[in-house]
């Protein structure tokens, strides 16, 4: 114990005397460390920790699945016969995310809700902690308007009132009773930003069995009932009611699916970079114990000993490991904070992400690790030195090259591959960033904006009318309009209700029936938006509830229902809507509805003026769509001023380009591609000061060979040219095994690009030349100083 303590005094005496190597050794571990620990902390919450519901392991969510093969949202027909049915789970509960405008007395705001079925509490064992949960009663239309609301809205909203039970808030201008307040920190999946909650409140016309009303749905498995089994009954009920297939997916995979790959290969890099620090840190250590090797032999020759001298190195390790892994924390506490505020939605359960003991422990294993690792090739080293050579050559002789030499160089060569694979990862995603966002949308978004508009049920139609004209008379707004369903929206789902259609003339399988989205908007919409008529006409003002149904279609429709024949005056029927048959007018350009990374499915538009014709549209809101080149504050301003005289009966949302809107799809690539970018970056500087370090190290072993160079005649170039060739060396090989490395391992980034391959070589040859600038511009500072030496000099002190 004495020993290990003198040896602890020792290390940190060392360290204290050479500030410069510390801050370096220390640095290098804590980006390493730092990083590392804030994305596992990310990676934990996400996909390792269990669900905060009760026996989360028997939860699993309902997909409805059409015939062929798409998924689509569960119908109320669906969940109402598996509540009624279904023997292989305990409770099945269904949600329906959206967002009203509330006035309460902290003011009039638009927040985030869900509609849920009173069932909903017990399947995830979340209740509330004042009040009630819903009642089965409440999932149909007709009763009392009552609300749930969360613990936050509770305390922000109305000051944490004793006696909110039965205080009444307006939303929507309809009077809601709040009967129930949740826990802190609970969150419903697929809503778990939503701070008021609202039954069901299904209306017959929402209950038809080709219905689809946007319902996430959710079940417990009963005890010893495997999720196969329940699998096999459900799909067989929900076939026989409404047509579809069923899939069932465990909730926990279901919520973390999209984001694994991406969060697999963030922690799969910032290991990486973990490792090049630790290439970093030994190769300074092997070059400190290389120049301290006279004192070190001369400790070992009085009786010290080679496993203590060994011992010594490995402590130096952890003790920069230690100081590395505490800056390194620090900086993963800003980084976790940094993450929360500023990733995109896309990472799951970022709301639970949170600074606990398990991030410290990582922190802890990380740089004890690290530190072992950093400190086991100057051990090795001490353990195989030649001491009688050490102490001839006092530690930094030529003779000291040799195998210290090639361990050094590994080390180097091990640092650029490194680096090499998380540049190409990088690279990669870079270009299929550059490929996202050049997909054609359908429609041009400049100066383009949109918000929510709610209207009172019983008067919809009038006041959409009247909302379209006030906003028409607004200067600076060019053109105004409305629709249904925003492209690209991602909370209202985007696109529109899928329902099953019947083209005139065409006979499809029972099991793979014809499906469109329906949308509907008002004319003026598409030259507001931007989007192409290719044939016929746009709706118009004279389609009204008292003429012909008409719809228009896009060309997916018209290619896949209608090929071979004009689609002007081509006949349909939807079931969903009467049924009605309506007739094609036109034909629009197809517009990514639900993304860039995905294609257009078949699209029915219906005219605003029709809009009373269709009981299922009556009380649904629609986005306010205007083009201006005013400041969407100023347009929402005058928006709200020019439609004062409505605000009893219509809610107006606030007004948003459309670019935020569609940013969202581009938000999570982005991130992926900057936090990429941030780890390459860093294993770029650290590979940098690797090479420096190593180059400048070699001249200073070689500097008599290199003084008798001099002396005999060399020129400066001619000695500056050993040190970058050297460098070259190193490079080329390190960039040879990086490229083979990327090669085999790019495969696993498949998941995340979009219209690259993943051995593009664009992408690995920039990779590869802007490594070798990188380490040959490192060596090139050690090549000047060995062709600045001073023969005389560096001789005589020999």
């Amino acid at each position: 114990m004495r020993g290990f303590l003198a040896d602890l005094r020792h290390g940190v005496r060392s360290f204290a005397r050479d500030p410069g190597f510390t801050a370096i050794a220390v640095l290098a571990l804590a980006i390493g460390v730092g990083s590392s620990t804030a994305i596992f902390s990310i990676v934990d919450t996400a996909l390792l920790r269990p669900l905060p519901y009760s026996a989360p392991d028997r939860l699993i969510q309902l997909v409805s699945v059409d015939g062929a093969g798409q998924r689509a949202p569960m119908g109320a027909v669906e969940f109402f016969e598996l509540e009624k049915r279904a023997k292989t789970v305990e409770a099945i509960a269904a949600l329906y995310p959206s967002w009203y405008t509330v006035a309460s007395p902290s003011g009039v705001r638009t927040v985030r809700t869900a509609s849920v079925s009173a069932s909903i509490f017990a399947t995830l064992g979340i209740f509330p902690s004042r009040g009630r949960a819903f009642e089965p009663a409440e999932d149909l239309a007709g009763r009392e308007q009552v609300a749930i609301v969360s613990d936050a809205f509770w305390r922000r909203d109305l000051g944490a009132d004793p006696a909110v039970l039965g205080r009444v808030i307006q939303i929507q201008h309809v009077p809601v009773v709040i009967v129930g307040v949740l826990p802190a920190g609970a969150v419903f999946p697929r809503a778990e930003k939503a701070e008021l909650f609202f039954p069901l409140d299904i209306r017959p016309e929402q209950a038809l069995p080709a219905a689809r009303n946007g319902l996430y749905g959710f079940a417990r498995l009963r005890p010893h009932v495997s999720a196969a089994t329940a699998r096999a009954e459900i799909d067989s009920i929900v076939r026989a009611t409404s047509g579809y297939g069923i899939a069932v997916e465990p909730l926990q995979r279901s919520l973390t699916g999209d984001a694994a790959p991406a969060l697999k290969a963030a922690f799969a890099a910032v290991v990486l970079l973990l490792l090049i620090a630790c290439a970093n840190v030994a190769s300074l250590l092997l070059m400190r114990g290389t120049a301290r090797g006279r004192d070190l032999a001369i400790r070992a020759a009085l009786g010290g000993g080679r496993n203590r001298i060994a011992l010594q190195h490995v402590m130096e390790g952890l003790l920069l490991a230690i100081a590395g892994g505490a800056v390194g924390l620090v900086l993963a506490v800003f980084a976790v904070q940094g993450v929360v505020a500023l990733a995109p939605a896309g990472i799951p359960r970022l709301h639970e992400l949170h600074v606990d003991w398990r991030m410290g422990a990582f922190a802890l294993i990380a740089s004890l690790l690290s530190g072992a690792l950093a400190g086991a090739a100057s051990a090795w080293q001490s353990l195989h030195a030649n001491l009688f050579l050490v102490l001839k050559d006092g530690g930094i002789g030529t003779t000291s090259s040799g195998i210290r030499s090639r361990v050094r160089d590994s080390l180097v060569v091990a640092q650029l591959a490194l680096a090499l694979l998380l540049a190409t990862g990088t690279g990669l995603l870079l270009r299929s960033l550059q490929r996202f966002s050049a997909v054609p949308l359908g429609l041009e978004p400049k100066n383009v904006m949109a918000g929510f508009a709610y209207p009172q049920r019983e008067s919809s139609p009038p006041l959409m009318a009247e909302l379209l004209a006030a906003a028409r008379t607004i200067p600076g707004i060019e053109n105004a309009a409305l629709v249904g369903n925003l492209p690209m929206d991602a909370l209202r789902g985007g696109g529109g209700w899928d329902d099953r259609v019947h083209v005139e003339g065409r006979h499809p399988s029972p099991t793979q029936p014809d499906l469109a989205a329906i949308n509907w908007y008002s004319p003026g919409y598409l030259a507001t938006a931007g989007i192409r008529l290719l044939r016929g006409r746009d709706l118009a003002t004279s389609d009204v509830a008292t003429s012909a149904p008409v719809a228009v279609v896009n060309e997916t429709f018209a290619s896949r229902y209608l090929s071979g024949r004009d689609p002007i005056g081509a006949l349909f029927t939807s079931t969903d809507w009467g049924p009605i048959t309506f007739a094609v007018v036109g034909v629009i350009q197809d517009v990514r509805q639900w993304g860039p990374a995905y294609g257009s499915l078949p699209e029915v538009y219906l005219p605003l003026g029709q809009f009373g014709r269709y009981e299922a549209l009556r009380g649904e809101g629609a986005m306010l769509v205007v083009k201006s080149g005013l400041p969407s504050g100023e347009v929402e301003a005058a928006l709200r001023a020019a439609t004062t005289p409505l605000s009893s009966q219509l809610s107006l949302g606030a007004m948003r380009p459309l670019d935020e809107y569609f940013g969202s799809y581009f938000a999570e690539r982005r991130f992926q591609r900057d936090l990429a970018a941030a780890f390459a970056f860093a294993a770029l500087c650290l590979a940098a000061v690797g090479v420096y370090g190593s180059m400048a190290f070699s001249v200073v072993q070689r500097r008599r060979e290199l003084a008798v160079r001099a002396a005999l005649g060399a020129q400066q170039k001619h000695l500056a040219s050993l040190v970058l060739l050297r460098g070259a060396r190193l490079t080329l090989l390190g960039i040879s095994l990086g490229l083979l490395g990327s090669l085999a391992f790019s495969r696993f980034l498949s998941a995340l690009l979009y219209g690259i391959g993943v051995r593009d070589p664009l992408t690995f040859a920039v990779v590869a030349v802007a490594l070798a600038i990188v380490s040959l511009a490192a060596s090139a500072l050690p090549a000047r100083a060995a062709a600045r030496l001073d023969p005389m000099t560096v001789l005589r002190s020999e």
